[in-house]
């Protein structure tokens, strides 16, 4: 069974939905379920005024994840070990990427190309 964050973007109603025009400063966070599962994602570009519900729910998945790193506020996830992602931008033009890493259930970036779902295109490793 593949573990995928899902995120629910807040937007910031009337005219700072457009991210263009919205005046608050781009944030980024990362949930890391290693060493539990060899996957870590993490939202990019995020203009809300607050990362509550990223952060909820990688408390949430990584309480299912016995010695899991978890949520890290200004930070993306780490690159050693990745062997790719699955990508996808937000209306509200952040990016999420759900990175997968080398190990037990991971061999190969065609093993992460097949974790990647509608809406979402493979990202080689940063």
């Amino acid at each position: 069974m593949r573990t995928r964050l899902s995120i629910v973007a807040i937007t910031i109603p009337g005219l700072f939905a457009c991210s263009s025009l919205n005046p608050l400063p781009e944030k980024q966070a990362s949930c890391d379920l290693r060493p539990a599962d060899d996957q870590c994602t993490d939202l990019r570009k995020y203009k809300g005024a607050t990362l509550v519900t990223f952060q909820g729910v990688c408390g949430t998945l990584t309480s299912a994840k016995p010695g899991a790193t978890g949520y890290k506020e200004d930070a993306t996830c780490p690159t050693s070990g990745m062997l790719g992602g699955c990508e996808a931008d937000n209306g509200d033009g952040s990016v999420q990427t759900n990175w997968y890493y080398s190990g037990k259930k991971y061999k190969t970036a065609d093993d992460v190309k097949m974790q990647c779902g509608s809406g979402q295109s493979f990202a080689s490793p940063q």
